[in-house]
């Protein structure tokens, strides 16, 4: 009877620690959706444009690790819209309101990339800037100099009427044990927001297929609407 119980015991324990690793990445994943959706709302509500604005991100093609910059912590992402479009053209202000929706996003997860689909993507212009740390420096070593790319995230638009750039978010969880990731998805003719899950598994990372690795759970749609 006692081994049966510690048994059971040691199941819960797994099951709380795995829908722990996972919370940080479900969490952020709903922040982000909800902050389009109140970004939507308000193109509609106040008949402006809104955008959502990301931070500058550096990848070190040495090591992977993905690094943003260009926005302070409590700003990223941020949520702006045009108050005076005839006035002042193309000048954005912070969205009144909107870091109810933004708040402690970047403290969950990391946004990992930005990318507009469909016609939204011919139309994108995205800087790509190629850095080589100690280029002097190290003409005469090995080629293990370390590198950087530097690119700034598009920027999401949602229009008057609840319409918005297509694009798909990658997100990943601030908590190193979960490798998993989360896609969210903006339909922009429809207005919806979606979001599929990348389940990866730590034991065949390094095995020769790396499909097999993932599996996609794909969740519900959510289509976006003026409450």
């Amino acid at each position: 009877m006692l081994v049966i119980v510690m048994l059971l015991f040691g199941a819960a324990v797994f099951e709380f620690n795995s829908i722990n690793r996972g919370a940080s990445l479900f969490e952020g994943t709903d922040r982000l959706k909800s902050l389009f959706r109140f970004a939507s709302n308000e193109a509609q509500r106040t008949g402006k444009l809104v955008r959502i604005r990301f931070a500058t991100a550096t990848v070190n093609t040495s090591t992977n690790i993905i690094q943003t910059t260009g926005l302070n912590a409590e700003q990223s992402p941020i949520a702006e819209w045009e108050p005076a479009p005839i006035k002042f053209p193309g000048q954005f202000k912070m969205l009144p309101n909107s870091k109810t929706y933004s708040n402690d996003i970047d403290e969950l997860v990391s946004i990992e990339s930005v990318q507009l689909t469909g016609l939204d993507a011919q139309t994108a212009s995205i800087q790509l800037i190629n850095t080589t740390e100690n280029t002097s420096e190290e003409m005469g070593q090995s080629q293990e100099a370390t590198q950087a790319t530097e690119y700034s995230m598009p920027s999401i638009y949602f229009h008057q009427d609840g319409s918005c750039d297509s694009a798909k978010v990658q997100l990943a969880s601030k908590n190193l044990d979960n490798l998993n990731k989360s896609i969210v998805e903006l339909i922009g003719f429809t207005g919806t927001v979606r979001h599929n899950i990348l389940e990866i598994q730590e034991n065949l990372l390094n095995e020769t297929n790396s499909n097999d690795a993932i599996n996609i759970n794909s969740q519900q749609n959510e289509t976006i609407s003026t409450p």
